[in-house]
């Protein structure tokens, strides 16, 4: 099968007044909405993974919103960050600002 749906769910969300699409694996966001305490079958899982990419891209990106693909993944980025484990996330800051370090 390769409707491109099974694997992926597509949001509009709005930037500077203007509608976007973005993509994210179906995976990504079904761990989203477990990450609220929902499944992917209740009525409100697209509505409030739309509302988290909404308020974290804008949050993460503020004005400095990239167009076309891009923003997906952004979008992908933020959501693995969300739902890996946080002292593997920590353990991955820690190790790439060693080198930033004097």
């Amino acid at each position: 099968m390769s409707d491109a749906s099974q694997f992926q769910d597509r949001y509009h969300i709005r930037f500077q007044g203007r509608r976007t699409t973005v993509t994210l694996d179906k995976i990504l966001s079904e761990l989203i909405a477990m990450s609220y305490g929902l499944t992917p079958d209740r009525t409100d899982y697209h509505s409030t993974v739309q509302q988290w990419l909404q308020a974290t891209l804008t949050d993460k990106l503020g004005e400095n919103v990239p167009g076309g693909s891009s923003i997906s993944q952004y979008a992908r980025k933020y959501a693995i960050e969300e739902i890996a484990r946080r002292d593997l996330m920590e353990q991955l800051w820690d190790w790439r600002l060693q080198d930033i370090s004097p």
